[in-house]
This record gives structure tokens, sequence and C-alpha cells, in this order.
């Protein structure tokens, strides 16, 4: 019996794991269901009328894509359809985890576990907020720069609804890029690279008129270097000119002569005028 006794009692503690809380459900009597207080780590007893149940606090990552072999276990691609009514969808992946202080809430509001709440209920939001954004905008604008931008807006429109149940979304990213129909692609394609053409032309030709106008400005320098270098020399010349006089070509003559008077001169020979 006393055997039969403390099995019982050591089957009636129980433990939440690390990285988990927990909460206990009363299931007969007064006050019966969810109790409103978080168990941390450790071991509980846990007696009769009652269980314990936990959520892991860790991060849970769940993929929506369209393939078996990229996460999902069916096409759960995100579907909607731009303001044309043209088909699109696109492959995400959502992170979730439980807020702690939160999960008696959550439990209530839920039930299950986390994959189980991604999967049920936070997919049915996603889903709305995709065809929400994208019903307001063209598939082009969704395919290149409205892109990002929707997805911050489903984020934000997901995460403002689950996180007072206990339920933060951490972050969404795409897995793929928007998917169109083949022929929208291709035009659309076309017409980005007709766009990154153009910019590409449009840069060449500002680089072009500067690169002329350095070329401008340089030779205007060097043609004002020029002339200032001319009137400089013309200047000079007008000096060296105004200073040459009969007086000083004697004197420059008369340190380089020697003294001897020339002994033979040849008709039409000048003597200098050494002492006029």
């Amino acid at each position: 019996m006393f055997l039969i006794a403390m099995i019982t009692m050591t089957s009636c503690f129980q433990h939440v794991e690390p990285r988990s809380v927990g909460i206990k459900i009363k299931t007969m009597g007064n006050n019966k269901g969810v109790q409103p207080v978080t168990l941390p780590v450790g071991r509980y007893w846990i007696g009769a009328f009652w269980k314990l149940y936990t959520y892991p606090t860790n991060i849970h990552i769940y993929p929506f894509t369209a393939g078996k072999d990229e996460g999902s276990e069916s096409n759960e691609e995100m579907r909607f359809q731009d303001k044309d009514g043209l088909q699109l969808g696109c492959d995400v992946a959502v992170s979730a985890q439980v807020d702690p202080a939160l999960v008696p809430v959550t439990f209530q509001t839920y039930g299950g576990d986390m994959e189980t709440i991604i999967k049920s209920y936070v997919k049915q939001d996603l889903q709305s907020g995709f065809i929400a954004y994208a019903s307001t905008h063209q598939a082009v604008e969704l395919y290149s720069d409205k892109k990002m931008e929707m997805l911050a807006y489903v984020s934000k429109a997901v995460s403002e609804k689950f996180k007072p149940t206990g339920v933060i979304i951490t972050d969404l990213s795409y897995k793929s890029d928007i998917r169109l129909p083949d022929n929208v692609r291709e035009s659309i394609n076309e017409k980005i690279k007709a766009t990154q053409i153009a910019l590409q032309k449009e840069q060449e030709v500002m680089q072009a008129e500067a690169d002329a106008k350095k070329t401008v400005a340089k030779a205007d320098g060097d043609s004002k270097a020029i002339l200032m270098m001319a009137k400089a020399q013309a200047q000079a010349n007008e000096l060296l000119s105004n200073s040459i006089t009969s007086t000083l070509v004697n004197y420059e003559l008369a340190k380089k002569w020697n003294g001897v008077t020339p002994i033979y001169s040849g008709q039409g020979s000048v003597l200098p005028p050494l002492f006029k």
C-alpha cells in the first residue's frame, strides 16, 4: 500500500521544462478552467482534477510556400490579386513566439500549440493582409518598388492583431519573388530594363556634359595663362628697350675692349664709338 501511495504521489509531480512556461487547468469543481497564473521552469504538484499544459517560449518559424520541398506540407503560398484582377502569389516565412506573461490568454484564445496557432490562425490573417494591400496596387508596383512596403503592411497588421493574445510575430520575410503570369512578368521585366537603360543613358549624358565643361574650363585656363605670359613678356621687352641708351652701349663695349686698336680695317668697317 505504501509503495502504491508513493507511486501515486510521484506521478502527481510534473515538470515545466527549460524554454517553456506552464499553466494549470482545473477540470472539475469550482473555478474550473485555465488558471491565470503562469508557471516558470520547475517541478509542480498536480493533484486530481488538474492538468498541466506547457508552451515553448522559443521562436517558431513556419514557411508558407508553394512546394513541399520548400518547407510546407502542401501548396500554402499566399495568393492575392492586384487592382486589375491579375492572379499573384508569393512564398513567405513567419517567425513567432508566445509571450510568457500571456500564456493563459493564448491558451484560452487558441487552445493549441504554436505551430497549430500559426497554421490555423496566423496564416488566415497573413492571407487577408496581402489581399487587402494588393487590391489597391498594380502588379508592376507589387513586383518592384511596392514589394517591401506590402510585406511591412502585412507584418504590422498581423502583429498588432495577435500581440494582445500573447502571440508575438517576430519576423515576416519573403521566400520567393512575387509570382506573376508569364506574359505579365516578361512585360514588366522589359519595362524595368528599358527604364534602367534610360537612366544609364541619362547618366552618360550628364557625365559627358561634365567632361566637356571640364575641358572648356581647362582650355580657358590655359589661354588665360598664355595671355598673361605674353603680356608679361611684352612688358619686359618694353622695359628692356627703354633702358638701352648709347651711353649704356659704349659702356658695355668698353668693358669688353682689350685696348688694342685694330691693325687693319677693311672698307666699310666702323670703329666702335668708345669715347664719344
